[in-house]
């Protein structure tokens, strides 16, 4: 495997219907992309989903890493450590993010992901939203986007 990076950016609502799509990319991705990292966020249906997927095709490729990416610091995830190492990887906080005023902060954060990763795979079904942006941000960037 060659240690690339994938990230999601999708809608907060998100049906469980992509569940099995998003699997069949994550194993695209895994195979035959070289795809070792999967960075994801925590604020919708969609990352749910992403979690999901990537939590199903570990089973089968131990080496996969799932990382969750959050803004800040949280309670829920202080109160809850065992919940979230058991569930991720490992629990990272960008410094541009953790230092951004808070209205901003899950955008720095989603723009931390893009320009730490080699792909994108989006679900986006409105032109506006967090999701739209970062979508636009990293076809900016240039980066591989799978559209679902």
């Amino acid at each position: 495997m060659n240690n690339k990076c994938c990230t999601f950016a999708g809608h907060r609502t998100a049906s469980d219907t992509l569940k099995n799509e998003l699997i069949a990319v994550v194993f695209d991705l895994i195979e035959n992309r070289g795809v070792t990292t999967f960075y994801v966020g925590n604020n919708g249906r969609f990352d749910a989903l992403s979690v999901g997927a990537v939590r199903a095709v570990k089973q089968r490729y131990k080496d996969v890493r799932l990382i969750l990416v959050v803004p800040k610091m949280n309670s829920t995830i202080k109160n809850n450590k065992d919940y979230y190492s058991d569930m991720y990887d490992e629990v990272l906080i960008p410094a541009e993010s953790d230092a951004a005023h808070y209205k901003a902060m899950i955008t720095v954060r989603n723009r931390w992901m893009v320009d730490n990763s080699d792909y994108l795979i989006t679900y986006i079904r409105k032109d506006h939203g967090g999701a739209y942006s970062t979508y636009k941000y990293a076809k900016k960037k240039n980066i591989n986007i799978v559209e679902l």
